[in-house]
């Protein structure tokens, strides 16, 4: 299979698999957003705060996990998410009052975060110039899970009581999780000696060689504290929550302080080396860094934000049944198996600012029809139009990270690292704006931040300056 050793082509099918059950966990509220308002008695706000809080602490925890994978190896880390995710799909399962819904899925963000250790497994068996090619499969066919949760699991449910066929469904999928956590750690095996050739985490500060790249490293901290921010402030506001105001206020005060320990540390370590001069070889624009951000914060975050309401949306405006809305929402999700190896394909072949541009520039296009559909259009030309922003989307997530290793080799999984938690940050502030918007707005939205990032596409800078030692 794409000229890999029969070593890799296991460690890769035994990673993919382990990255899709985490996903199918992740997204099994998903199709049942209006099955839990009507019988457990949630109300259209609470269904949106979950939606929020089940991304929200995926930024944190690819913080927390990229430390933890550096340390163990990804083998057991793999091991212990996927074990996780069985329990907290459990528990989320039994749930009945709100705030063991809250509980579930906050904790079930965390299981959001295996995408991490995927990319360190890959990136200790494969080969640079195989590297694209490896992550984009384990890539597109792990995220493929959020399609078959929309799919399968409503029609594992369909049998049996609306008040028990969701319970069944969520659990049956976390023990697939259980299932796969006792076959990963039986089989994954890791290269010995490459664990520290490929950093993956944001717990060292990442290099810059300019005071102008400090000041805008420094700048891109902001959202990512800031989505963690929003998340308290949207449960302060909770009336489910009496203590909420009070909670609040000392959460946030913890942000704060993590947000300025985190500057000052920066600032400490990057501050001293660039006055004393960095190398030719070693200099690199971290504003490639900072746009290739944005845009997968529109890419991979909208992406989330759709898969985690389209179902709903499709079921509200038109009418469907649970079971489908949860099939025909799946289309968003479905093409990852294909779309995200293809944009980096694409990207290698015709170029990849100029495929990125295009990919963009279609997604402007195809939310801002999305934010005029009404209940007289056609279903069918909703789907159509919504797996065109799909593949847009999707393919973008391709292009994006097909240019990120390009940046500086041995800063790839650091430069990976943000980039990546930027995809939670654009799902955390659009699901954010979900719940106080309609969908149009909504969409509208989507198109005005994707026309901003477009905007920025003119000022990326090229990648001919590629350093291409791993030291």
């Amino acid at each position: 299979m794409f000229g890999f050793q029969r070593d890799q082509q296991a460690i890769l099918h035994l990673t993919w698999i382990a990255f899709f059950l985490t996903f199918v966990a992740w997204f099994n509220m998903a199709p049942f957003n209006t099955t839990l308002q009507a019988v457990a008695g949630l109300t259209s706000g609470q269904i949106k705060l979950l939606m929020i809080c089940n991304v929200a602490l995926t930024i944190p925890a690819r913080i927390v996990i990229g430390s933890l994978v550096d340390r163990y190896g990804p083998r057991q880390v793999f091991t212990g998410i996927l074990v996780f995710a069985g329990v907290v799909s459990l528990y989320f399962s039994l749930a009945t009052t709100f705030e063991e819904f809250l509980i579930a899925r906050l904790l079930m963000g965390c299981a959001g975060a295996g995408f991490v250790v995927g990319i360190k497994m890959i990136a200790e068996w494969f080969p640079p110039d195989r590297m694209g090619t490896a992550q984009g499969l384990y890539a597109g066919w792990g995220n493929f899970g959020a399609a078959a949760a929309l799919f399968a699991l409503p029609l594992i449910s369909a049998p049996f009581p609306p008040e028990t066929g969701w319970r069944i469904a969520t659990a049956f999928s976390g023990l697939l999780c259980l299932v796969w956590a006792g076959v990963y750690h039986r089989w994954a095996r890791e290269v010995p000696g490459r664990a520290d050739e490929f950093p993956v985490g944001l717990e060292n500060t990442i290099e810059v060689t300019s005071r102008k790249d400090l000041v805008l490293q420094l700048l891109l901290m902001i959202p990512l504290y800031t989505a963690i921010g929003l998340l308290i402030l949207k449960l302060a506001d909770s009336p489910a929550l009496p203590s909420g105001p009070l909670l609040g206020m000392v959460l946030l005060a913890v942000v704060l302080g993590f947000f300025i320990l985190n500057a000052v540390q920066c600032v400490k370590i990057n501050l001293p080396r660039i006055t004393h001069g960095i190398p030719e070889d070693k200099r690199y624009p971290f504003s490639q860094a900072a746009i290739l951000s944005l845009v997968y914060a529109l890419t991979f975050g909208s992406e989330l934000a759709l898969v985690s309401m389209f179902p709903q949306f499709l079921e509200n405006t038109f009418h469907l049944t649970v079971t489908t809305a949860g099939i025909l929402g799946s289309c968003v999700a479905f093409f990852n198996l294909v779309t995200r190896p293809s944009g980096g394909w694409l990207s290698d072949k015709f170029g990849r600012r100029r495929v990125l541009f295009i990919l963009v520039l279609g997604a402007t296009i195809g939310y801002g029809f999305m934010g005029e559909i009404n209940s007289q259009w056609p279903l069918g030309l909703v789907i159509g139009l919504a797996v065109f922003c799909s593949l847009m989307v999707q393919a973008g997530n391709g292009t994006c990270f097909a240019m990120v290793p390009l940046i500086r080799k041995d800063l790839t999984g650091k430069l990976a690292g943000v980039v990546g938690a930027y995809g939670n940050v654009g799902a955390v502030f659009f699901l954010t704006l979900f719940s106080v918007v309609d969908a149009a707005t909504f969409f509208q939205c989507l198109s005005g931040y994707a026309l901003l990032v477009l905007l920025s596409l003119l000022f990326l800078p090229s990648f001919k300056n590629l350093h291409n030692s791993y030291h």
